[in-house]
């Protein structure tokens, strides 16, 4: 159940709260309840769930459908900014070891890659209106030292960003079809911004 947890609700959770914030929502309902983020999370579950196994009595169609449901209430004020503070310490159990099974299992990464360059986004700093990010993070000196080495380059941000040990290992900086992808999605947030990068991935 823990492990389940982790991935299914905590990476969702946290790959909705970069992209989300980007967008300019508030709160995790807000962002969910939006159609085209709603869609990445589908999108989003269906790479993280086969390298789920599931606890017995459990559909895990079920607890992604309950989990989205309960994202949307509005009731409940979870706000983007605080869910998106201290990547460097969640980023690796929350996506990044169902990155690393997706390409053992040479699978589709597409989104998850996505919840990566939405983080590497808002830790440069700046959203889409050109406001500073309050980023919260024990690493956040060495982003913004980043950031500002790297401005909007896409690849140069990235390569600096995954050059982070603590975070990435030694072997995700290695994986040519992951650096790649997450350049290029993040490129496309500096270009398009985060609704349409996310509205641009295949169903």
């Amino acid at each position: 159940f823990e492990f389940m947890k982790l991935r299914v609700l905590n990476g969702a959770h946290s790959s909705l709260a970069y992209l989300g914030y980007l967008a300019g929502h508030e709160t995790v309902a807000q962002a969910s309840g939006d159609p085209v983020l709603a869609r990445f999370l589908q999108g989003l579950w269906r790479e993280i769930s086969p390298t789920v196994p599931a606890p017995e009595g459990v559909a895990l169609d079920d607890y992604a459908r309950d989990l989205l449901a309960r994202f949307q209430n509005p009731a409940i004020r979870h706000r983007t900014w605080q869910i998106a503070m201290d990547g460097s310490q969640k980023l690796p159990q929350r996506l990044l070891g169902t990155i690393r099974e997706r390409l053992q299992a040479d699978a589709p990464i597409d989104h998850l890659a996505l919840g990566v360059a939405a983080w590497m986004r808002y830790v440069s700093g700046q959203d889409e209106t050109g406001a500073a990010i309050d980023v919260r993070d024990p690493l956040a000196a060495t982003y913004a030292e980043h950031a500002a080495a790297a401005g909007r380059d896409a690849q140069a941000l990235s390569q600096r960003l995954l050059g982070i040990d603590s975070i990435f290992g030694a072997d995700l900086p290695r994986e040519p079809r992951f650096t790649a992808l997450v350049a290029r999605h993040l490129a496309a947030l500096f270009d398009q911004g985060a609704k349409a990068t996310a509205q641009g991935l295949a169903p």
